[in-house]
């Protein structure tokens, strides 16, 4: 039984190593493409906290919701809404002193 147990811990070490030098792999050979993003809202986003900059980009690029946010920040779903609309009222701010008049798409938690 002993046996059996360190010669499926060999595969399951085996089969990690091989899916993380494929990833490496795929990886090395993927083209980054940075967002077409006016420059005055990468300036308002740059002066946000790490914490602020954390939030908006889990709902905004990977698409979380407020539950999944949650989960993500390990708070409660109140919590995760709370600092997603702090977060959003200080980009606002932020760009309100950058004097950009366009419009932010809305990302509902």
């Amino acid at each position: 039984m002993a046996r059996n147990v360190m010669a499926n811990q060999h595969r399951a070490d085996r089969r990690r190593a091989d899916l993380a030098e494929r990833l490496r792999q795929e990886l090395s050979q993927a083209t980054v493409v940075q967002p077409d993003v006016p420059a005055s809202l990468g300036a308002a986003f740059a002066t946000l906290t790490e914490a602020d900059r954390e939030v908006l980009r889990l709902v905004a690029w990977e698409g979380l919701s407020a539950e999944d946010l949650a989960v993500t920040l390990d708070c409660s779903v109140n919590a995760a809404r709370i600092r997603l609309h702090r977060a959003r009222k200080r980009l606002a701010d932020a760009l309100a002193q950058t004097s950009v008049t366009t419009p932010l798409r809305s990302f509902d938690a």
